[in-house]
C-alpha cells in the first residue's frame, strides 16, 4: 500500500486494488474531510433554525406550501368529479342511441316486409309501373 487515505489513480482512470484502503474515522490518517460537503456555502438544513426570523419564514413558507396542497387536491378532485359525470352523461346517451338504432332497425324490418307484401298483392300494371319509376330514378343519379 502506498500508505495515502485516498486511492491513487492511474492513467486509465481506476485505482490500483492495491490503494484501495478502507476509511475509517478510527485510522490516523482520516481526517474528517475525505467526502466534502457538495455545497460548502449552503446553510440548508433540516433542524430548525435558531433565528426567530428565518423560523418565521419557514413557517410561512410551510403554511403556503400546505395551503397550495390543499388547492391542488380540492381541483385534483374536481376534475375527477367532472370526469366521471361527463362518463356518466356519456354512457346514459350511449344507451339512449342504442335503443334507437334498435326502434329504427324494427322500424326498417317492418317497412320491408310491408313492401314485399304490397308487391306481392300488386297488379301487373302497377308492377311494371313501379318498375319504370325505380328505373327512371336510377338513370338521374
Amino acid at each position: 500500500m502506498n500508505g495515502h487515505a485516498f486511492p491513487q489513480y492511474h492513467e486509465h482512470g481506476a485505482p490500483r486494488a492495491d490503494d484501495l484502503t478502507p476509511i475509517s474515522p478510527l485510522q490516523p490518517q482520516y481526517n474528517g474531510t475525505a467526502f466534502p460537503t457538495p455545497y460548502p456555502d449552503s446553510t440548508a438544513s433540516s433542524a430548525p433554525s435558531e433565528d426567530p426570523i428565518i423560523a418565521d419564514v419557514e413557517e410561512d413558507k410551510r403554511k403556503r406550501n400546505q395551503a397550495a396542497s390543499a388547492r391542488f387536491r380540492q381541483k385534483k378532485k374536481q376534475r375527477e368529479q367532472h370526469m366521471m359525470e361527463q362518463t356518466r352523461d356519456m354512457q346514459d346517451k350511449n344507451k339512449r342511441l342504442e335503443g334507437e338504432v334498435e326502434g329504427l332497425k324494427r322500424e326498417n324490418t317492418f317497412l320491408k316486409k310491408l313492401l314485399v307484401e304490397k308487391i306481392d298483392n300488386m297488379s301487373p300494371e302497377d308492377r311494371d309501373l313501379l318498375r319504370r319509376t325505380t328505373d327512371s330514378l336510377k338513370e338521374k343519379d
